[in-house]
Order: C-alpha cells, then sequence, then structure tokens
C-alpha cells in the first residue's frame, strides 16, 4: 500500500516511522513540488500539523479524492496502548509533563508524546517493532492535529482553558477554533471528560457543546487540593507557581485519578512528586535576580492569555518592565488589558508591534524597537531595584527567533552577560 506523507517536519518524519514499521510504501510530498497524478496512487494522506487547509497541497489532496488524516490519527490507528490526552490554548506542555512525572511516581510505564515533540506515530513504530513495552501515552494534543481525526479515542481528556490564539487559521473565529479543540472529546467517555478550572468558570465554556463530567478536584481556598473533601495537597507545597498551575496540576491529577483510580490521589508517592516538580525551561523561569532586579524567562508565552497569567503569577503594581511581541496570530491583544496594573513600560517588538502599541499606548509606557537585543538592555538598564524584566512575549518567535527556545535563550545569555 502507498500512502501519502504531506511535509517534512518532526510530524512527518514521525509517521515515516509508523509507515516504514507496517511495510507501506511512502511518498512525501511538500508545496510547490507535487503531482495530483501521484498523489491520486496514494491510499489515504498524513498531513502535517505545519500545513495549513488553504495550501495548494492540503487542496490537492481533497482533489486526488483520497481520505486526509492527521499523523495523531495515523497513530491511533495502530496504537495498542492506553491513551490520555491534554489540549487547550495554553499549559499543555507543563500538564502534559506533570502527568507522566506523577504516573511514572506511581510505578506505571508512561510517556509523553503529540505536540510536546516526539512524535506519537514513532512512539508507536517502536511498540511494533518491540524496541520497548506499550506504555501509557500521554500525548500533548494541538487544535491542528485534532482537525484530522476520526477514530482517536482516549480514555480520559483535559480541555485546559480556551483565548485567543491562531485564529488566523481559524478565520478569526473563537467558535471554529473552539469546535477543533473539541474533537479531543469525541470518543471519550463523559465522566472522563476534563475541564480545567478556569475554563468552567469561563464565558467561553459555552462553546464546548460536549458534556464534561470528570471534574471531581476542588481548591477552595485557591491554595488547598480536595478530591471528596479529603485533602491531597496544598499548592503552597509546589514548586507551580499562580492560578494557571494550579489549573495544571488540578488537570494532571484528575487525569491520574481517571487513569488509576482515586485512591492513587493519596498515595505519598503522588504527594512527593507533586512537591518536587519543577516546569521546565522558558515557562515563567527566574534566569537571575542583579541588584534586587528580578529577571523572568516566560518565553513560551506566545499569546495574550499565557502573558495575563504571568503577570498574575509574578507581578507587582507597575513593576514589570515587559517585553511584548513577535508573530502574529490573529489574535486579540485587548486581553493584555487586565493585567495593566502591573506594568511600569511595555518594550514592543517584532511584526505585530504596531498593533500591541495601538491596544497598550494609552494604558502604560511604550516603546518600540527594532532588535530584541535593544530592547532586553534596554529594559535592564531603565529598571531598578524592586522591579521585575518579564521576557512574556505574547506572540509566536519566528519573525526573529527559530523557536521560542532560541527566544528564551537569547535572553538568558543576554542577561548572564550583564555586569
Amino acid at each position: 500500500m502507498k500512502i501519502a506523507i504531506l511535509g517534512r517536519g518532526i510530524s512527518g518524519k514521525s509517521a515515516e516511522a509508523l509507515g516504514n514499521a507496517l511495510n507501506l510504501d511512502i511518498c512525501f510530498f511538500e508545496d510547490g513540488n507535487f503531482s495530483l497524478s501521484e498523489l491520486k496512487e496514494c491510499a489515504f494522506a498524513v498531513v502535517s500539523p505545519g500545513i495549513p487547509p488553504h495550501s495548494p497541497l492540503y487542496r490537492a489532496a481533497a482533489e486526488a479524492g483520497i481520505e486526509s488524516i492527521s499523523e495523531l490519527e495515523f497513530a491511533a490507528r495502530h496504537f495498542s496502548g492506553r491513551v490520555l490526552a491534554i489540549t487547550g490554548t495554553n499549559g499543555k506542555t507543563t500538564t502534559t509533563e506533570l502527568t507522566v512525572h506523577l504516573l511514572r511516581a506511581l510505578g506505571v510505564d508512561a510517556v509523553s508524546a503529540g505536540n510536546i515533540g516526539n512524535g506519537w506515530s514513532e512512539l508507536t513504530a517502536e511498540v511494533l517493532r518491540k524496541q520497548r513495552s506499550v506504555p501509557l501515552a500521554v500525548l500533548e494534543v494541538s487544535s491542528f492535529q485534532l482537525e484530522l481525526v476520526r477514530d482517536f479515542a482516549p480514555e480520559a481528556a483535559v480541555i485546559l482553558n480556551l483565548a485567543s490564539d491562531h485564529l488566523d487559521r481559524y478565520h478569526g473565529k473563537m467558535e471554529e477554533y473552539a469546535a477543533v479543540k473539541e474533537r479531543v472529546f469525541a470518543h471519550t467517555p463523559p465522566k472522563q471528560r476534563i475541564l480545567g478550572e478556569s475554563l468552567v468558570n469561563s464565558p467561553l465554556r459555552r462553546l464546548i457543546n460536549a458534556p464534561a463530567e470528570g471534574n471531581r478536584i476542588t481548591s477552595p481556598d485557591g491554595d488547598l487540593l480536595l478530591s471528596g473533601g479529603r485533602e491531597i495537597i496544598r499548592m503552597s507545597e509546589t514548586r507551580l507557581r499562580g492560578a494557571h498551575n494550579r489549573e495544571n496540576a488540578i488537570a494532571a491529577l484528575e487525569l491520574v485519578r481517571c487513569s488509576q483510580g482515586e485512591e492513587a490521589l493519596f498515595d505519598g508517592r503522588l504527594r512527593e512528586a507533586l512537591s518536587a516538580f519543577f516546569p521546565g525551561s522558558h515557562r515563567l523561569e527566574t534566569v537571575a535576580e542583579r541588584n534586587g532586579i528580578v529577571f523572568i524567562n516566560d518565553s513560551k508565552a506566545t499569546n495574550p492569555h499565557a502573558v495575563l497569567a504571568a503577570l498574575n503569577a509574578v507581578g507587582k503594581d507597575g513593576a514589570v518592565r515587559l517585553l511584548l511581541g513577535g508573530l502574529d496570530k490573529g489574535m486579540d491583544f485587548t486581553e493584555l488589558l487586565p493585567g495593566i496594573r502591573f506594568i511600569r513600560k511595555a518594550y514592543l517588538l517584532g511584526q505585530c508591534r504596531e498593533k500591541i502599541h495601538a491596544v497598550l499606548k494609552d494604558a502604560c509606557e511604550c516603546e518600540s524597537f527594532n532588535f530584541f537585543d535593544d530592547a532586553v538592555n534596554a529594559a535592564a538598564r531603565e529598571a531598578v531595584s524592586g522591579e521585575i524584566v518579564l521576557l512574556s512575549p505574547a506572540c509566536a518567535s519566528m519573525d526573529m527567533f527559530k523557536n521560542y527556545r532560541e527566544r528564551g535563550d537569547r535572553f538568558r545569555q543576554l542577561v548572564s552577560q550583564m555586569p
């Protein structure tokens, strides 16, 4: 059987590994380098998430009359293990990493995959080749990956939150974006569907039509986590700061409960693991404190909702010098305004700096820069003791950097060179 793989990125290479494990004949296609007649010879197409629906290659696959599926769906059809899935606008990576960390502490062979960087199809290929035992897969799932799923059926799934992001792909409509996210619940039992803490109380909750009955863990005072009236842990005993990380922790614990049962929440090993967990780089990462000035790298904050969460977590009134801007994704920057009281000055960068300036100019002091290094150095030079220099850009990085990691690494490098 011949299959088409559209795109040669991480997802395409992961699909290739699974195709080889299944002894399929693989043909790669990329925009600007494809033949409609060759596409028609293929049984189906595995479409990389970076191939947008409006692209000529995507449309050609549809015209060829073959089924188009995502790499996520390709893996789902061949993976024999159990699956937990995590989607939402923000917090997916932290929640995925934390869920795996907690499950492993309980002795479960759990592994992260999906949008987190480890292709699920590649993991599936390793299982098929008997290169490893069948693990419990904890998947970080993006909206792009969910666009072309059909049979994907996690045993439990969570939608953490919804906020303005990727609206350039969804015609500027939150309803369309939410509908794609909701596909993670299509084949998940209602009692195993979990909504993030903030989404439950958000007006955007109305956009999720599928019933979700999995939420059981509560935090009556914002610190203590309870299930069935029994204490799990206090957030103050962990290294997870801010309401957004409480949401991530609750979601991870809900997934553990769905997978391992209620009593697992009260296992001493889980409490110890939760206390020890530390979020990865580029997420509210304190990189230095110099002369009373704190430098925080939150480069992974690629939409306004994430920046607001950062401001609420670490901000002090009028004490944050905020580095903002980059590549726009059709987002609504007015979502930044509830955090304006924290911002001493905004240092604006990148492709959409003028769009952000139009929103913030009457609310706080703003200055635009052509170069990233100049903005960082200006913020550091102007900051005084007691203030915070926060890189939390609200935008993608690809107009100036390869990815958010490279952007965050450059920030750390610049800070390390300061006297």
